[in-house]
């Protein structure tokens, strides 16, 4: 039981109560902001009231810029590159909307104000449920080193789930081949030698293929090496072929050694021994070192040949280098398990793999159960019934 006092002090203006921290087993004092004793009964049985249930906090006054200043500086560093650039795009969305002086004009009131302002300017429910869950993690730091006494509660958007589908589609076998054939129509060289063209045609070839045969996003192709140790990494030095994830490089923000697929590992180990050092994917420009794509432009290039292969994922939407890794996604969701899946995914919980590929098209799922024996060419002596041991004829016994 917390016993709260009222005491008087001759230099102070307004009745003081106090109190002893169970806790710390320190005194607490805390002004009632009243002169008149009965007005400060009233906030001392209140407060008392509080302690002893658990509900009593001391508003605290942290402004928004120090927060945002400590969050940037001893936070955000240990994350990755992409989430650091969405946490400060959060910041500046509620700096433009909000433009709170201090931590507790974030409130529900306000919040809500935000995700209005969020959806006037065109954003998808999914984008806005990102900033918010950024800022509610933020908001759940800042109670942690006792910055805010109290989260405020999020606007719920009931929206999200109907809406968050993917934006593409996993495209067939024959499409990618039609990808593939369009690539010399896109990736066009001028004044260059024949050579010179067919290599650069082939380092886009060769791309497309790595993405179809890795599910690998475009921002990881394009940080994967043969040979570094503080990128994302092949590993050929163990049983089977891994892929090693550096915390700075990966999604999930954790080292992480995971497997790859053998049709992925066959066709880098196609690459001569020779040439195995430095970026495994380098589509070329075909206007020497110094001009090679970026990643903004790389993907361009890669919708470029989608479009022009006409190969359409949505209705107004041709197929981008994401929807090579769906394919991917779609094909080995029907040969193994949904944790397995999810590792070859990268995805940092199991609700995306199982919302994105798991059980998503039934006709796949039926088709998947009809042909299992197939095995969809992972396991020859299952592709070819005839090379399995025939069991025996059980004879008929008549009694």
């Amino acid at each position: 039981m917390i016993n709260v006092y009222l005491l008087k002090r001759k230099d102070s203006k307004y009745w003081q109560m106090r109190w002893t921290d169970p806790e710390s087993g320190r005194e607490k004092r805390e002004s009632t902001k009243t002169n008149l004793k009965r007005d400060a009964e009233r906030v001392q049985r209140a407060t008392e009231k509080e302690l002893n249930e658990g509900t009593y906090y001391k508003i605290v006054k942290t402004e928004w810029p120090a927060f945002r200043e400590r969050y940037e500086t001893e936070v955000v560093p240990g994350m990755a590159k992409s989430t650091a650039k969405m946490i400060s795009i959060t910041f500046n969305h509620v700096e433009k909307y909000i433009n709170p002086q201090s931590l507790k004009q974030l409130n529900g009131n306000s919040l809500s104000k935000l995700v209005k302002k969020l959806r006037e300017r065109g954003l998808k429910e999914v984008s806005i449920k990102d900033y918010l869950a950024h800022l509610h993690s933020a908001l759940n730091w800042a109670k942690s080193v006792s910055l805010v006494n109290v989260v405020p509660e999020f606007p719920k958007l009931k929206r999200v789930r109907s809406e968050k589908a993917m934006k593409g589609r996993p495209i067939t076998l024959e499409e990618f081949e039609r990808m593939l054939d369009a690539v010399p129509k896109v990736i066009k060289m001028t004044g260059s030698s024949k050579e010179d063209k067919a290599r650069v045609v082939e380092s886009w070839k060769f791309y497309l293929r790595g993405l179809w045969f890795s599910g690998l996003r475009l921002a990881e192709s394009l940080e994967l090496y043969w040979d570094r140790e503080d990128k994302l990494s092949l590993d050929f030095s163990g049983k089977y072929p891994m892929l090693r994830i550096r915390a700075e490089a990966e999604k999930g923000n954790k080292d992480r050694l995971l497997p790859i697929v053998p049709e992925f590992a066959e066709f880098l180990q196609q690459v001569p021994k020779e040439e195995r050092f430095g970026p495994v994917f380098n589509p070329l420009s075909g206007f020497g070192d110094r001009n090679k794509p970026i990643a903004m432009t790389i993907s361009k290039k890669v919708a470029k040949i989608g479009k022009k292969a006409n190969v359409k994922v949505s209705d107004d939407k041709f197929a981008s280098a994401h929807d090579l890794r769906r394919s991917f996604g779609e094909r080995w969701a029907q040969l193994i398990m949904p944790q397995q899946l999810m590792q070859l995914m990268r995805h940092e919980s199991m609700e995306t793999t199982l919302r994105f590929y798991v059980g998503r098209n039934a006709e796949k799922a039926a088709e998947a159960i009809y042909q299992a024996f197939e095995a969809r060419n992972i396991n020859s002596s299952f592709n070819n019934p005839e090379n399995e041991p025939k069991a025996e004829t059980e004879q008929s016994h008549n009694p």
